[in-house]
């Protein structure tokens, strides 16, 4: 798969999660909670995706690499917010809404722009980097250090 389907893939599989999450009522913390958890994993596993593999790989043929950079510290921002938001209250619904307009906002910029512009490397070129994106991507999510590190970047979100 090219590298540009691996990120689109993950892309929906956030953009679901955020779905489900915007489906929930303010009486449903604990599934809340657990679906913020699981954000924050595969958010975790997307950047690290984007930022060790496919940003370095497409540095030439896009300029917008500090704008996608940006992006990924206003989405933490906001997931901060919504991490210490009580997940019964009134206000959850409306933290989750605009973390979903960010991310969306940056993984649509990403889909429309930054993935035409990376073909420019050439099919077999990310067809190789995509390959090596999945295999980064399970090692990840496989990794329990790297589950120890999402744990602690959730715990420091929720308290900063």
């Amino acid at each position: 798969m090219k590298a540009d389907q691996v990120l689109i893939e993950h892309h929906d599989v956030l953009r679901g999660l955020l779905k489900q999450l915007e489906a929930t009522t303010d009486d449903q913390g604990k599934k809340r909670q657990k679906l913020l958890d699981s954000l924050v994993s595969e958010l975790g596993v997307h950047v690290r995706i984007e930022d060790e593999l496919f940003y370095p790989a497409v540095e030439k043929v896009t300029p917008l690499l500090a704008i996608s950079q940006a992006e990924h510290r206003a989405i933490d921002d906001q997931l901060a917010v919504v991490l210490r938001t009580d997940t019964g209250g009134p206000d959850f619904a409306t933290e989750v809404k605009m973390l979903a307009a960010t991310l969306d906002h940056h993984a649509g910029e990403e889909e429309r722009v930054m993935f035409p512009q990376s073909h420019a490397l050439g099919e077999a070129a990310l067809e190789s980097l995509g390959t090596q994106m999945e295999a980064r991507k399970k090692q990840l999510e496989r990794s329990r250090f790297t589950q120890l590190l999402r744990s602690a970047k959730r715990e420091v979100l929720r308290r900063v």
